[in-house]
């Protein structure tokens, strides 16, 4: 019982603690030196690359981004494009230094659709992710966008081939009348146009010079195609008749027809895909206007002196475009009588009410009119010419030629013989009088406010014409054009009547236009000649003067801007036809 006693009096007592062993200085700071060590390591492995990406990513373009030697690095989308098209400005615009084979050459960006689609490569420049320590060993570049016109490039090459290219021959077969002509390839040497844009993309801006091979060009149908293509199709197609069935009947295609509308012709790369050219069918065809309906467009017409649009007429027609397979099937074939069916397809007319109904045409904006004595064989000319203009539109930004538009005056035409200026004298001629139109067309365009593109008074003055503003036409030499500089579109309307001719243009109402007109001066009295010729027309003469006219435009009373007009006339002789008289005889 004592030892037990003792036992647990021993447990209850207080422990003493243990002794700390004791430690050299020189141990303390070997541990001291191997915490900082760990200290650095730490902040070299963590917090550094944490720094530093923070730096680095804390803009749109990475740090260590490059785009041809720019250094974007750092800077925002905005702040990007604005350097690096400040950077390349001067680059961008030099000729590019190419080499064709072994030609040197330059070629004018501009002039090949060559550019550097900035934002487009600052994009990239963002969208690139270089390593937090990219930038410490240079960065990384950047491939920037650069697109070009494939087509317009290959034409500027081509002009620097010169003889180290030879055209190839293009394979084709055509037809002699009804008799298949085979025209065979041959190779030849020059670029490779499915590539010249590629590779000057590739090397505009990085290399000093960029080089296009010449290479061979083999056309990919072969003789052997040629030869398939006229035994299978060419030779059977204008063997027999073919005849289209439609809905509203059938029209036989003589052979004749056919081998004017197969189409054996090669594209670019030698490569032949027969084809056939609906149009010309048509043509050989009138039987297929029986059973086509042919599309009626919008046009205007003046009802109360207003414009007013007469809605389109649809058409339709077979559908030939869409039995193309079917018909080439067909013609490979020898049978008799060989047939293909086609249906009926709609033909939308090429101009509708909507769109007539878009150009603002809704009111006069000027009229004109000029007169003549009745009867003359002029005035046949003058109603022909005003026919032909009658309904004529111009759109926004349009410029309207009268030569392009109404075309040589022919007797075929309706026009006749009548006087006209030629060489300074009066003249017979198929349109002569036609000016009067003309001067009738440029003072309804005058007042109208549409600008002057070119027009010529005549040599003479006339005094069914106002001085100054007036012109004459003469084809193909001489025109009267003008440009509707409106932002809406104008309708040209005519009328004649036994002794006058009238022109109003339709539109929208910009300008109150007047004319105002300075004094006549360098007055000169005409001379007297005599003419021997068949064909002379007597003049009483004119005096010739010189003048000025000025078209004042006005909106709401007040004066906007006014432009000046002037003119010499030459004075009209007084032709007398016959013999000068004889002087007396002293």
């Amino acid at each position: 019982m004592a030892t037990d006693l003792l036992s647990r009096l021993r447990r209850l007592a207080p422990t003493a603690p243990p002794e700390r062993p004791v430690v050299p200085p020189i141990v303390r700071r070997a541990r001291a030196r191997r915490r900082r060590r760990l200290t650095a390591t730490v902040t070299l492995l963590v917090v550094v690359p944490v720094a530093t990406a923070v730096s680095t990513y804390a803009h749109d373009v990475d740090r260590g981004v490059h785009v041809l030697g720019v250094d974007l690095g750092g800077h925002s989308r905005a702040d990007a494009v604005r350097l690096l098209r400040d950077s390349l400005r001067e680059r961008v615009a030099a000729p590019v230094a190419v080499r064709v084979g072994g030609t040197a050459a330059t070629v004018d960006p501009a002039g090949v659709g060559l550019v550097l689609d900035v934002a487009a490569t600052v994009e990239r420049a963002v969208r690139a992710t270089p390593g937090p320590f990219a930038w410490l060993h240079g960065g990384i570049s950047v491939e920037p966008v650069v697109r070009a016109d494939a087509a317009r490039v290959y034409e500027a090459l081509m002009t620097h081939l010169g003889a180290q290219g030879d055209a190839p021959v293009l394979p084709a077969v055509r037809f002699d009348r009804q008799r298949p002509v085979a025209v065979y390839p041959v190779s030849g040497r020059g670029i490779d146009r499915h590539r010249v844009g590629a590779i000057l993309e590739a090397g505009w801006l990085r290399r000093g010079t960029v080089d296009f091979p010449v290479v061979d060009l083999v056309p990919r149908s072969t003789k052997a195609d040629v030869d398939r293509l006229v035994a299978e199709l060419a030779t059977p197609a204008v063997a027999a008749p073919l005849v289209v069935v439609t809905p509203r009947g059938d029209v036989t295609v003589p052979a004749t027809a056919i081998a004017a509308a197969l189409k054996l012709e090669s594209d670019a790369d030698g490569l032949i895909q027969p084809s056939l050219d609906t149009a010309a069918l048509r043509k050989a065809v009138p039987a297929f206007a029986k059973v086509e309906l042919a599309p009626t467009d919008a046009t205007f017409t003046v009802q109360d002196g207003r414009p007013v649009v007469k809605p389109q007429v649809d058409g339709e027609q077979a559908d030939l475009a869409g039995a193309t397979p079917a018909i080439l099937a067909a013609l490979r074939t020898s049978a008799t009588p060989r047939r293909v069916e086609v249906g009926i397809a709609a033909k939308p007319a090429a101009v509708s009410a909507a769109q007539l109904g878009a150009l603002g045409i809704r009111e006069q904006v000027s009229t004109f009119t000029t007169k003549f004595v009745a009867g003359q064989p002029r005035v046949v000319n003058i109603r022909t010419m005003a026919e032909a203009l009658r309904g004529a539109v111009v759109l926004p930004g349009q410029t309207f030629s009268l030569n392009g538009h109404v075309g040589q005056r022919t007797h075929a035409k309706g026009y006749v013989d009548a006087p006209g200026i030629e060489d300074g004298k009066i003249k017979n001629s198929p349109g002569g009088g036609v000016s009067q139109v003309a001067t009738t067309l440029f003072n309804a365009v005058f007042y109208a406010g549409l600008q002057d593109v070119e027009h010529r008074p005549h040599t003479y003055y006339f005094d069914r014409y106002p001085a100054v503003i007036e012109a004459t036409v003469v084809y193909p030499s001489l025109d009267l054009r003008f440009r509707n500089d409106a932002p809406t579109g104008i309708l040209i309307d005519t009328a004649t009547t036994d002794t006058s001719v009238t022109v109003t243009i339709y539109g929208t109402k910009r300008w109150d236009v007047t004319a105002e007109y300075g004094p006549r001066t360098k007055v000169v009295q005409p001379p007297t000649t005599y003419l021997r010729e068949p064909d002379c027309n007597p003049t009483d003469g004119l005096p010739g003067f010189t003048q000025e006219a000025f078209r004042v435009f006005k909106q709401d009373g007040k004066e906007i801007r006014r432009e000046r007009f002037t003119w010499r006339y030459d004075p009209e002789p007084h032709f007398i036809c016959g013999q000068p008289p004889t002087a007396p005889t002293p």
